[in-house]
């Protein structure tokens, strides 16, 4: 059983890195069923998140880094068309004003991960504050991901199929919830509300 649970953490850091070069990779999904099988005692929830949050760091890095060397052809690669035209230079001025809280807060946006370690990459955003930025939006990260896991796991005690199957709802729903009010934020805004 504990060669199982080696594996499954494995798993669940080689998902979670791919994930940051590969965004269609169902990394999330891992993690969420690494902290629904630690709930039922299968696996060590210190573990989940250490191998959550360290591969998350290496994944950013990665791509990070890969886009401070491979420069503008990379981000064009992976960002085609005007609109992520437009998200790139936006994410590039923010990071100039906010940096450490963009990097660190890009690992909850849906696609903002990718997006964020390839912007800083390319506008060569400083190692020095890229890491402990991503470090703390690794750890945050994990933690809220392994947690909805661990909440299945305990509402669904011996299906981790449907503990598994809550943390995912519970994922989609705040990523959907967030995405609207970001939505509805930007058109406030655009309709000239200055509260919002």
């Amino acid at each position: 059983m504990e060669s199982m649970a080696g594996w499954a953490y494995l798993l669940i850091f080689v998902l979670l890195v791919l994930d940051c070069l590969i965004p269609a990779v169902p990394a999330e999904t891992s993690v969420i069923a690494g902290g629904a099988l630690a709930a039922n005692g299968h696996l060590h929830v210190a573990v989940v998140l250490l191998a959550s949050a360290s591969a998350v760091v290496v994944g950013d890095l990665l791509m990070h880094e890969a886009a401070r060397r491979g420069g503008r052809r990379l981000v064009e690669r992976f960002l085609r068309g005007e609109r992520y035209g437009r998200a790139v230079a936006r994410v590039a001025r923010l990071l100039e004003r906010r940096g450490g809280a963009i990097v660190a807060a890009g690992r909850f946006v849906p696609l903002g991960r990718t997006t964020v370690a390839l912007v800083s990459g390319y506008a060569e955003f400083p190692r020095r504050r890229f890491l402990p930025a991503i470090a703390v939006g690794a750890v945050l990260w994990s933690l809220y991901v392994v947690g909805l896991g661990y909440l299945g796991g305990n509402v669904f005690s011996g299906n981790p199929l449907a503990a598994a199957g809550l943390g995912i709802a519970l994922s989609l729903m705040v990523t959907g919830v967030t995405t609207l009010a970001q939505r509805l934020r930007l058109r406030m805004r655009r309709a000239g509300n200055p509260i919002l």
